[in-house]
């Protein structure tokens, strides 16, 4: 609880840095001389599209250092023989490449994205899905084959029992893959 206390001071730091704050002057009477709306989301947008490559490089080396962290707390713990920093230092090597990731993924899409191809996006998320849902039903049949040879070879009933269900886990797949996108009329 007390690393993250820092690591949320550290980003607070770091942001404070790289995006400085202005004070502008706002006369009441000399209103017809501001910009527009329009202006100022360009000017916003502008700035923040300036400021990407500095962002981009100050979350890298925050994951960095976290990930860095959790190897140095893992060497920790398997010499202490500590078990709750060998969980967390885990759960810091699983999640920080999984989180980095997704937020490369998320900015990428967040900026590639306009409202034309929102829908061409939505269809291939679905597609991906579906396609993998159908290769998974597929590995879950072949397995369960091996499943039901081990059964056959060594008679024990537990690769009888695995390979059956893994036939009906991968036709209920297969069937809620092909009908939940109509049912839910995305298709």
């Amino acid at each position: 609880m007390n690393l993250r206390r820092y690591y949320i001071i550290l980003l607070i730091v770091i942001f404070s840095f790289v995006l400085p704050l202005s004070a502008k002057a706002n006369p009441i009477l000399n209103r017809g001389s501001e910009p527009s709306f329009n202006n100022q989301v360009n000017t916003w947008t502008e700035s923040i599209n300036g400021l990407a490559p500095t962002i981009s490089f100050i979350f890298s080396a925050l994951f960095t250092i976290m990930f860095l962290m959790g190897v140095v707390r893992m060497g920790y713990s398997i010499v202490t023989k500590t078990g709750q920093v060998m969980k967390f230092s885990t759960g810091v090597l699983i999640w920080v490449p999984i989180t980095f990731f997704f937020i490369r993924i998320m900015v990428i899409i967040i900026f590639t994205t306009n409202s034309k191809n929102v829908t061409l996006l939505a269809s291939d998320i679905i597609n991906l899905i579906k396609s993998t849902g159908y290769y998974t039903s597929i590995g879950m049949v072949l397995i369960g084959l091996v499943f039901y040879m081990f059964y056959h070879f060594i008679d024990h009933p537990e690769y009888g029992r695995w390979s059956k269900r893994l036939w009906v886990s991968a036709a209920l797949l297969t069937v809620l893959t092909t009908l939940m996108p109509i049912v839910l009329g995305a298709a």
